[in-house]
């Protein structure tokens, strides 16, 4: 049977990073050469490999799309909301991309605030996660990084991915132009980046954005980086603007 992988979930999660190391070490997947929807592409014969995190929200438009009835792989990127909500994009230089209610949608240089946020894309995914016409796969960002030689190996026995090479050496290939501008840098996995909204400069965005929607302590809880909420308490008391 015909396969086709389709990596969503939230965006600033490293899917660009990790679509990457899939396209230089999968050798029996096609992968097109910039981000698209996968029912773009998912009526042809091949094996394909497709990365756009908004596909998350198109899960019945894909089915109606696989004539060929190839059996679907959701690979479900999900991170750290502190690090989602606190993330860069280059074309956005002056704001962060993604908050709790809406996204920045970029097409052709211009960027508007509409897409959808961090609890839509949640329930998204939520809503995903009960289907059963599709095989669903979790993979943190915070392991791509970490442990990605984990993640590949559970990746090929999981879907059938064959592989040459290791994700750790991605950054070593040449990589498309439509596939590199939205990374930062093109760079080896870095685990620093896993703490990196910690940093002072962020305090002030993460207490408005869980101050502002709570629900977001409930998904730290729900995806396992926090066990309750004490952690955001011990972070307000000791903000500046607090003291």
């Amino acid at each position: 049977m015909a396969k086709h992988a389709f990596i969503c979930g939230y965006p600033r999660s490293g899917s660009t990073m990790f679509y990457n190391m899939l396209r230089t070490t999968v050798t029996n997947f096609a992968f097109p050469e910039r981000e698209m929807p996968s029912r773009a592409v998912i009526a042809r014969p091949e094996d394909y490999v497709t990365k756009r995190p908004l596909d998350i929200f198109d899960i019945d438009a894909i089915l109606s799309a696989n004539v060929l009835k190839k059996r679907l792989f959701a690979i479900i990127l999900i991170r750290d909301i502190r690090s989602v909500v606190t993330s860069r994009h280059r074309n956005v230089p002056n704001d962060y991309f993604i908050g709790f209610d809406h996204q920045y949608f970029v097409h052709d240089g211009t960027a508007t605030f509409t897409n959808p946020g961090v609890i839509q894309t949640h329930s998204a995914i939520a809503t995903t996660w009960q289907r059963r016409d599709l095989v669903k796969i979790i993979v943190r960002y915070e392991d791509i990084v970490r442990d990605g030689g984990t993640v590949q190996a559970k990746l090929g026995e999981a879907i059938g991915f064959a592989y040459n090479g290791t994700f750790a050496d991605f950054h070593k290939h040449e990589t498309p132009p439509a596939l590199e501008y939205q990374l930062n840098a093109l760079r080896a996995p870095d685990p620093g980046t896993i703490e990196a909204w910690r940093a002072p400069q962020h305090r002030q965005r993460i207490t408005d954005q869980f101050t502002r929607c709570p629900q977001l302590l409930e998904l730290l809880r729900i995806y396992g980086y926090e066990t309750d909420d004490a952690w955001f308490e011990s972070y307000r008391e000791d903000s500046p603007s607090a003291a």
